[in-house]
């Protein structure tokens, strides 16, 4: 039986540690993930997926902020075998927590390693026109996304993809594969694979001021970075009412018309309305593609 801690913070964590607890061969000993904070408008308090997963299905769970001595001494004293980490960003991991794993721990990225490293490897594959990726079992160590490689398993991006459907479809086949993975590497740790360094890439975290869009790119590529910020942080653009009073206006899809070879926005939100459609609209407002 191998002891396992996962470590975890966001929803797309939660097929493979619905997985995990099924292995029989598997014993999950705690979930780490982060502390509750405030969320929303109301800035309610609130624990994220994985903690409130845990809450619901009385999981044993540790909530922290950074790997303090006092945290690293807890995590250690469970004994365990593997860390497994899904989607759990900073803290990041120092050497003594890594080395307080015998088998030292996994992390499982959305990309195709050494190629998008980062925060947001789907949407950046999204709005590159990366037509296929692969989720990525690798060895964690102190740098972001550099350990050597466990597995690698391919999956296509469809031309419809959206962040929220790359990110399902990349976990899901992780999960899918979790036990065989994590069997092979317990048997043969040595089969591991360094990355090809020189082969790396990385692209910045999106945020909601960089989701700007940007007028002076083609028109696939508009689209295909409204489709990549969807469910967050969501396109947006600078809209014009009739009165000549500027607003901001998010964009949660879009089509390409082909014959006027123009970005038609479908579902819209401007700043201080209600989700709507842009037919419903447009007539109202126009706009402003400057940048």
């Amino acid at each position: 039986m191998t002891k396992i801690i996962f470590f975890g913070a966001s929803i797309y964590s939660l097929p493979v540690l619905e997985k995990l607890i099924t292995l029989p061969d598997f014993q999950l000993q705690t979930v780490v993930s982060k502390i509750d904070k405030a969320f929303g408008r109301s800035q309610k308090i609130t624990p994220n997926s994985v903690a409130k997963y845990c809450l619901d299905h009385h999981l044993p769970l540790l909530q922290i902020e950074q790997f303090t001595p006092e945290v690293k001494s807890k995590i250690s004293s469970f004994k365990s075998d593997l860390g497994l980490c899904v989607a759990f960003g900073p803290p990041f991991f120092d050497e003594d927590t890594i080395n307080s794993f015998p088998s030292r721990i996994i992390n499982i990225h959305p990309s195709p390693l050494p190629k998008y490293r980062g925060a947001t490897p789907g949407p950046w594959q999204i709005i590159n026109g990366e037509t296929s990726s692969a989720v990525t079992f690798f060895q964690i160590d102190p740098l972001p996304d550099h350990g050597p490689i466990i597995a690698t398993l391919p999956f296509d991006i469809s031309p419809s993809e959206t962040a929220n459907t790359f990110y399902q479809k990349a976990f899901s086949l992780a999960a899918d594969n979790l036990d065989t993975v994590l069997k092979s590497y317990l048997s043969f740790p040595q089969s591991i694979q360094p990355q090809y360094h020189s082969q790396k890439s990385y692209f910045p975290k999106l945020t909601k001021d960089t989701a700007k869009i940007n007028w002076t790119w083609s028109l696939n590529k508009i689209e295909a970075f409204i489709r990549a910020l969807n469910s967050w942080p969501i396109a947006w653009t600078f809209v014009e009412n009739l009165n000549h009073t500027t607003f901001k206006m998010k964009i949660f899809s879009a089509f390409i018309d082909q014959n006027k070879l123009e970005l038609i926005p479908k579902i819209v939100q401007v700043e201080g309305k209600n989700k709507t459609e842009w037919t419903e609209i447009k007539k109202y407002y126009s706009i402003i593609r400057k940048n």
